[in-house]
């Protein structure tokens, strides 16, 4: 087929996605114009988005094209995020809503009538892309996440091409800017590619666009120097930028198959430079050009909706007429016999094969089988039955050698990665480098370290970007791990919350496979960061994920090694969840075997009979490995001071939204009483805030009897065991408070409530004036030994 009958099939799909665009933003009735438009057939309440709308149509188009000329495999992102009447539009004329939908969105008027009408309206369709929707892997609401998505969908799938279209708007935000360098991490050998098209309109809701001011030669220079081989499509150019834009997508194609022929034919590709395309248009090209004495076409005014008084304005219902007829629509179509319609002819030629079409790409919903993981066999792994309970290990450690046999074991399927923002050694996972390296495409010298063109370990310093791109590689039905420090976990929450979001609302979508869960690694913690001070001290993501619903979201909080092992097993076990395990980087007590570690990770929780009293006064229990340990220390303590004291102690090792331990207890919260008693006192030690646990026990009828101890904010710069002082979750503080519940039962007498709570006041003064003449902690507190 020739360029300009390939051109004159564009056009003609574009008029239609154009129309079907603003149908839905406008029409409730008569959305063939079968006769003339009433204000009747205009929804009382106007929304969506058209200003993106014409771009997202021109560029789809021109995707279809390389589809059908290739025969290969392409999946299509789309960053501005309230284009779904563009989207949508172009999943009815492909016929992928049909086929996923038949008895709801018919390839008919029937089928057409019903995305206009339900279009951002109660209970119907959303203005972005969304998980019911086909072919899509993001929501989009949120804008800045697209780039980083489809660079993790490309990773591992070396035939796919991911057309990400970037909005000039979008490409302003933080998560955006650092997707740019993705193109450094990504080999062409073993993977698939991005290939962005940067749409530049011109304007946000209200006003410009930093790029949207820049000169093509700036633009050109800019994205140069970042690694791309830019390619400016322009509609100020004389060139019919139909043509501009298929000579565009036609050299792109050929750079790409060119740099992954090379790199595939045993050439070292160093600094690949894939292309970009800059996608110059009108901001709601096409539309109603002036309204009310306003420029719409190729201004801010045309972002949302324009002429928005149509359904009462004449003038507005008018203009509203002339535009739909622009697209002459009606010549392109025809109603079958059996009321199917079908498109002409040229549209036709366009649309995909039914297993290539974009919104039936198997990878946008989890890939059509889901194979498991080949997991690491534990008991190789842990710390055995000749380790006397209490000695010490090292809890990432242990996770690093599980993730290089569980690499080694995967290598075959390729479908295992480590997204580590530039903290794998620090976060003490380097075992990882026994079996694989970090993948790098730019210059290589002689003295780095663990670094080649083929790795799995993906690794930059952003959050922003490494997060996104797990997101694209889990939805896509691929496993990876996130480990990041915790104090800086929290910049992801949002990008957490969308991908949260996604994943819950695609639990009831039939066509959508389940898919391996989100593992976010927090390691780092706050009890270990108190040379780095009171900036490094910061659980907020284990508060902020901890709002979610309880079965999207798990908190793993493993007491020791061997219980970090089971729960980094379970991680890669789960489907449909993001999952956040905290675990700290230093040496601590082990306390569990690996069944008993197992028996506990079961439930999330369990009473350590080794460390318990039976028919105990009071209760004490522990969430995280730091706080664990300092329970225990103050169980030793109170049982020398307070013999005749019988304490039980409940190690809680998963957390979600509906209480302690698994979702059994979120729904049945009364069962905590085989735990925590009916009656006795309980000082919980928590590793975050005390107000997750708060609101985590909130409807426990027990929780009135808690003392919730856990990080106050009260950070410094000190030593290890003052990071506890300072906020009320050391030995001391518990075995203050544990007199206290003891005195309050009438165990112990106020004489002796006295004597121990004075005695442990004097031992906090003594430790901070310790801490202050030699700058580290006592001999009796780095050197501490559990006995029973």
């Amino acid at each position: 087929m020739s360029l300009q009958h390939e051109v004159k099939a564009l056009k003609k799909f574009v008029r239609a996605a154009n129309y079907l665009s603003v149908s839905q933003i406008y029409l409730k009735d008569n959305l063939l114009l079968k006769r003339p438009l009433q204000h009747a057939d205009i929804k009382p309440r106007l929304l969506g988005h058209w200003g993106t709308c014409p771009g997202i149509n021109f560029l789809y188009a021109n995707v279809n094209r390389l589809i059908v000329k290739h025969q290969r495999d392409f999946m299509c992102l789309i960053g501005p995020g309230h284009g779904f009447p563009a989207v949508q539009a172009n999943l009815f004329i492909e016929g992928s809503l049909s086929h996923y939908y038949p008895d709801v969105i018919p390839y008919s008027e029937d089928g057409m009538r019903d995305i206009c009408r339900k279009f951002s309206q109660a209970y119907g369709y959303p203005s972005h892309a969304n998980p019911e929707a086909p072919g899509q892997i993001l929501e989009g609401g949120e804008l800045g996440y697209a780039l980083a998505v489809a660079w993790g969908a490309v990773l591992d799938n070396p035939n796919l091409i991911a057309v990400c279209l970037v909005g000039d708007g979008e490409s302003e935000t933080g998560p955006l800017a650092a997707s740019w360098y993705a193109n450094r991490l990504v080999s062409p050998k073993e993977s698939g590619v991005v290939l962005p098209v940067l749409h530049i309109n011109g304007y946000k809701i209200s006003g410009p666009t930093r790029l949207g001011r820049m000169s093509n030669e700036e633009i050109t220079q800019e994205f140069t120097g970042l690694g791309y081989h830019v390619i400016v499509v322009d509609d100020e150019r004389e060139e019919d930028i139909y043509v501009q834009m298929a000579k565009a997508m036609d050299e792109a194609y050929a750079l790409i198959t060119d740099i992954q022929q090379r790199a595939r034919d045993g050439e070292d590709v160093e600094c690949p430079r894939w292309p970009l395309i800059a996608m110059k248009t009108a901001k709601g090209w096409t539309g109603t050009k002036e309204a009310d004495g306003k420029k719409l076409e190729g201004n801010c005014d045309s972002h949302q909706v324009i002429v928005n008084q149509c359904a009462e304005n004449p003038e507005h219902l008018q203009l509203l007429g002339e535009w739909l007829a622009s697209y002459s629509f009606h010549e392109l179509y025809r109603i079958c016999d059996d009321q199917r319609i079908e498109f002409d002819e040229d549209i036709l030629g366009l649309i995909p094969s039914p297993e290539l079409a974009m919104g039936k790409q198997k990878l946008s919903y989890g890939g059509e089988v889901l194979e498991n993981l080949a997991l690491p066999d534990l008991a190789t792994l842990a710390y055995g039955h000749d380790v006397p309970r209490g000695e010490r290990g090292y809890s990432m450690l242990k996770m690093g050698e599980w993730l290089r046999e569980a690499i080694r074991l995967n290598e075959a399927q390729s479908n295992l990665r480590v997204f580590s923002p530039d903290e794998t050694y620090s976060n003490q996972l380097q075992a990882v480098f026994e079996v694989t390296n970090r993948s790098w495409q730019w210059p290589i010298k002689s003295w780095d370290k663990d670094i080649a063109r083929e790795g799995r370990i993906i690794e930059l310093l952003s959050e922003n970007l490494l997060f996104g791109m797990l997101h694209g590689y889990t939805v896509t039905g691929r496993f990876g791990m996130f480990p990041t420090y915790e104090s800086f976990a929290q910049v992801i929450a949002s990008m957490a919350d969308q991908y949260c979001k996604f994943i819950h609302a695609s639990q009831d979508v039939h066509f959508r496979k389940p898919v391996p869960s989100c593992n976010v690694v927090l390691s780092s913690l706050l009890e270990r960061q108190d040379h780095n001070g009171y900036s490094h001290q910061n659980p907020s993501l284990l508060a902020s994920m901890l709002e979610k619903h309880p079965k999207i979201v798990s908190a793993y909080l493993p007491a020791d090694a061997n219980s970090t092992l089971v729960y980094t097993e379970q991680a890669f076990v789960d489907r449909d969840k993001l999952n956040i395990i905290v675990a700290g980087k230093k040496e601590l007590p082990v306390w569990l075997s690996l069944e008993e570690a197992r028996q506990q990770a079961q439930e999330g929780i369990m009473t350590w009979d080794f460390a318990s009293d039976a028919d105990p006064d009071v209760v004490l229990a522990g969430c995280g490995d730091y706080v664990t340990q300092e329970c225990l220390a103050a169980l030793m303590l109170i049982r020398a001071r307070l013999p005749q004291v019988k304490v039980r102690f409940v190690s809680v090792t998963e957390l979600t939204s509906g209480g302690l331990g698994s979702v059994k207890y979120a729904e049945k919260a009364h069962l905590l009483d085989e735990f925590f008693t009916k009656d006795k006192g309980v000082v919980f030690n928590f590793h975050g805030y005390p107000n997750t646990i708060k609101k985590l026990v909130f409807n426990y009828a027990g929780a009135k009897r808690f003392r919730i101890k856990g990080y106050e904010e009260n950070g410094s710069t000190t030593t290890p065991f003052d990071m506890g002082v300072r906020n009320g979750t050391s030995r001391y503080h518990m075995v203050i408070d544990l007199a206290y519940k003891a005195f309050q039962q009438g165990v112990i007498s106020e004489d002796e409530h006295a004597t121990v709570t004075t005695e442990m006041l004097k031992r906090l003064v003594e430790h901070k004036e310790y801490i202050l003449k030699h700058g580290i902690d006592p001999e009796e507190i780095d050197n501490w030994q559990w006995q029973r």
